[in-house]
């Protein structure tokens, strides 16, 4: 076990301590860059607002403008992110349902909040990263997250490694874990102090505080059987595995515990995803807007105190005189209406010189600035300098908004996968009839979302049912039908469904599957000129599906166009089937 605490140790201490080379005589270490960006973040660069002067240090914020700027093109609202399948025709209910039931999710959890922060996030630092736990995910603590592999391209290629600061409650209430260890934990490892990130300053608690690490990473076999307290193993094998433990660094004891060990599927990417503001430069932390506009934040300053320094000198008036006769303070010595007598009495210049050269610094900084941020006057909502042409303004303007398609797509595409992968198949993974009715509020989603179950029960036992008709067919998909609305009111049986339908469906965030005030501008115009009614239901058809509205009802009808009445089962449901159009697309 030794030998894997020494590892994480050793990890720990060189993220913290020490410098890659990401090229010859280039050296980048991504704790010391976040603490930096940190001193811009909170206004603080030299840890004093007085100079040794005792003069006051401003603070000039020229990069969080542009920050917000740059968010508010980006922004992402909870109603962007939408489910939906390459086959919308045979999964709409299920598509309904699960648009339905992310609505639901979003709503109770708040998530417009952590999407907004994702985007400040994204913007400001350069990166945000993504981490799946049990009932969802959670944005990472970049202060508190350890990559071991800086020089990574992506998090396939590293470990990492997280810090946590926890009460005993918190441990507690982490069912996962392994609660003989915590109790341990709890006796004897108690700290009466805590801080924000691992070399920062302590603070005093009143309550007992415990630092944990969770690493997740390849381990060998061999590293992997001491952490569980077992002799042997191949220490050429690796796999990936999360672990979790206590005791690393505030330990006084040497004590030192294991809380939960597990091996784990896939791949690093499978369990955090990472989106990345920025082109890959030889390491993983990418450039941010902070990064960005070090340099011009810097010089914004000095010219700005520059200026209140020398403007300070230049508002004060003074005189001077040869005669010694003249009396010291013209302001407060002379009263009104007396007559100075003196031959050269002559007020002395302090206008602030150089004051043209840095008001032009000033204004190519900003400039600069503006360029290097795409944050142009159109994009902050302002006015175009006097003399800008309209269509050059418009010119402009679309130019810089494709940048901005260009980052939304950065930060989407790995957003899409979150709710892809780690949100959708929990929220629907214990759906039934009564959750379903709750959320969308529609029976007849619920009698078409059977109808998926009765095509994927006709689909798995069509071996079984060998040669036949499409009206044998259609009988026994009735009688399937009925038997579900009898048996099963409530499609408590609907996982196996699941499986088959989230196959086919995906998230789109940003709209890039399609274009839907372009399609519904197409299909208004041909409706204007479509005279046959089929096709006029089609069309329409194709605007409930692209809004997302349940498609009303056809009538039934028999095959030879008679109209066929409902038995009682369908009466009592309210599901109607068109026998005329097969139900598989």
């Amino acid at each position: 076990m030794q030998s894997f605490y020494s590892r994480l140790t050793t990890e720990i201490d060189n993220y913290l301590t020490k410098s890659i080379e990401i090229s010859e005589g280039v050296k980048f270490s991504q704790y010391s860059l976040i603490k930096r960006i940190m001193k811009f973040k909170n206004r603080d660069l030299a840890g004093t607002k007085l100079d040794d002067d005792l003069r006051y240090i401003y603070y000039f914020d020229i990069i969080t403008p542009r920050i917000n700027s740059e968010v508010k093109n980006l922004r992402i609202d909870t109603k962007h992110i939408l489910a939906f399948s390459d086959n919308p025709k045979m999964d709409f209910p299920a598509v309904f349902i699960a648009n339905a039931s992310l609505r639901d999710w979003m709503t109770e959890t708040g998530e417009g909040d952590r999407l907004n922060a994702a985007v400040e996030e994204f913007t400001g630092m350069g990166n945000v990263g993504f981490k799946k736990i049990s009932d969802g995910y959670e944005i990472v603590d970049f202060l508190n997250t350890y990559i071991t592999n800086q020089t990574a391209e992506t998090v396939d290629e590293t470990d990492i490694i997280e810090r946590y600061e926890m009460g005993a409650s918190q441990m507690k209430a982490m069912g996962e874990w392994d609660q003989d260890k915590v109790d341990e934990v709890i006796k004897n490892l108690k700290n009466q102090t805590f801080s924000a990130s691992p070399k920062s300053q302590l603070i005093e608690s009143t309550s007992p505080k415990y630092e944990i690490f969770e690493f997740t990473g390849e381990v060998s076999e061999k590293e992997y059987n001491e952490v569980l307290g077992k002799k042997g193993g191949n220490e050429h094998k690796f796999f990936l595995a999360k672990i979790i433990v206590a005791g690393i660094k505030k330990s006084k004891t040497g004590l030192q515990y294991v809380l939960f060990c597990e091996k784990l599927t896939g791949k690093m990417s499978d369990h955090y995803i990472y989106a990345h503001r920025g082109k890959y430069d030889g390491r993983f932390w990418r450039v941010g807007m902070y990064e960005l506009l070090f340099d011009h934040q810097i010089r914004a300053n000095e010219i700005g105190n520059q200026l209140a320094r020398g403007l300070e000198w230049a508002s004060k008036v003074v005189f001077r005189s040869s005669s010694s006769k003249i009396l010291q303070n013209i302001r407060a010595d002379l009263d009104n209406g007396d007559v100075i007598i003196d031959a050269d009495l002559q007020q002395v210049n302090v206008r602030l010189q150089g004051l043209d050269q840095l008001m032009a610094d000033w204004n190519r900084n900003l400039r600069d600035a503006d360029v290097l941020s795409n944050s142009l006057e159109v994009v902050r909502g302002e006015s175009l300098p006097s003399g800008t042409p309209f269509r050059l303004g418009m010119l402009i303007d679309t130019n810089a908004g494709k940048l901005f398609v260009v980052l939304r797509q950065k930060l989407t595409v790995p957003y899409k996968r979150v709710f892809r992968e780690w949100i959708l198949p929990q929220l629907i993974k214990d759906l039934n009839g009564e959750k379903i009715f709750r959320i969308v509020g529609d029976q007849e989603i619920i009698n078409r979302f059977r109808q998926i179950m009765v095509e994927n029960w006709y689909v798995r036992n069509l071996a079984r049912f060998g040669p036949h008709t499409l009206e044998i067919a259609q009988i026994l998909k009735e009688a399937k039908l009925r038997e579900l609305q009898e048996t099963d009111p409530t499609i408590k049986n609907s996982k196996e469904i699941w499986k088959g339908v989230l196959k086919r469906l995906k998230i789109t965030i940003t709209g890039e599957n399609l274009d839907i005030d372009e399609q519904m501008e197409t299909i208004g115009n041909l409706l204007q000129f479509e005279t046959d009614p089929i096709r006029r239901a089609w069309l329409l058809d194709r605007i409930y599906s692209v809004k997302g509205l349940p498609v009303p009802p056809m009538m039934p009808t028999m095959a030879q166009g008679q109209q066929r009445p409902a038995g009682p089962e369908e009466k009592k449901e309210g599901f109607q089937l068109n026998q005329e159009q097969p139900l598989m697309s």
